[in-house]
């Protein structure tokens, strides 16, 4: 799916992809918003965004797969083990249709990705003292 600034909330981006992809991309928001009930959605580049003290995670869908933008290479590369025979590359994990989302490894990220959020805006408080 090409780049679309104009979406304005998740809502709007479910209507503008393909109907094959929204299963498993509603699968995949439901998983990170298990994990992170109190991040706020929103549009950040013409896709569906996470944030929680800044941008956390993103969801994306195209016709063959959907995609989860972690937004950390240095989180993706903890996970190195868990993502072995997965189709990834720097930051994001992309899933087929008939892949099985791994629910504990994705909420794992999410979580680590929230506990780096708080510690960077730990940091920016801690140096405007």
């Amino acid at each position: 799916m090409r780049m679309n600034t104009t979406i304005s909330s998740f809502a709007e981006y479910l209507q503008n992809i393909p109907e094959e992809s929204k299963p498993k991309l509603l699968e995949l928001m439901a998983i990170i918003k298990e994990a992170v009930p109190q991040a706020e959605e929103g549009i950040s580049y013409g896709i569906p965004t996470y944030k929680y003290l800044g941008g956390l995670v993103a969801v994306g869908a195209t016709k063959k797969h959907v995609a989860f933008y972690v937004m950390s290479n240095s989180v993706l590369n903890h996970f190195e083990n868990q993502l072995m025979g997965m189709d990834y590359t720097t930051g994001t994990i992309r899933f087929r249709f008939d892949a099985v989302l791994p629910k504990n490894l994705i909420q794992e990220i999410v979580k680590i990705r929230v506990e780096d959020n708080e510690y960077i805006d730990s940091q920016r408080k801690t140096k405007k003292k």
